[in-house]
């Protein structure tokens, strides 16, 4: 009895497809930079992670910051530092982080960084406002577009 296998090469160059794909930084890259465009938007938009509305302002200080906004719901941007503070930044194949810069980086400062923790944890006075997090179905969704699809894609590819 003869038993010929074929096809070994070929499912040996798709291993290899995904293992390159697998170590390479691209796919972080997209998620990281959604992650922040995300946070972004929605804070714009005055939605916390969630989508859920902003906690309103208090009135002596929408009253200073209608100003500088039109409606004066909460967008936390009143100067911009905070949000324009805001880094995505890939540290491996496996791992990346958004965050607000610290002092040493280009318009993060001290103020910077502690008003985004006050905002997220609703610290003192403050009233929460948790923008810096991502809603478990985004990362969810984050995973598939970049990590699942790109592999199927692969595996089609070779076929």
């Amino acid at each position: 009895m003869t038993i010929k296998i074929t096809g070994v090469a070929e499912v040996k160059r798709q291993f290899a497809a995904i293992e390159a794909f697998l170590a390479s930084t691209k796919p972080m890259e997209g998620i990281v930079a959604e992650i922040k465009d995300i946070i972004l938007i929605k804070t714009s938009s005055g939605l916390d992670y969630m989508g859920r509305s902003f906690k309103p302002y208090s009135k002596a200080y929408k009253k200073k910051k209608t100003g500088m906004t039109a409606t004066g719901r909460p967008n936390l941007k009143l100067s911009g530092t905070m949000l324009d503070a805001i880094r995505a930044e890939v540290k491996d194949a496996r791992h990346g982080a958004v965050f607000v810069a610290p002092v040493s980086e280009p318009r993060g400062n001290a103020q910077s960084d502690m008003l985004a923790q006050i905002h997220t944890t609703g610290t003192g006075k403050q009233p929460q406002r948790e923008f810096m997090n991502l809603a478990p179905s985004a990362v969810k969704k984050l995973t598939k577009k970049y990590y699942d699809d790109e592999i199927l894609e692969l595996v089609k590819a070779t076929r």
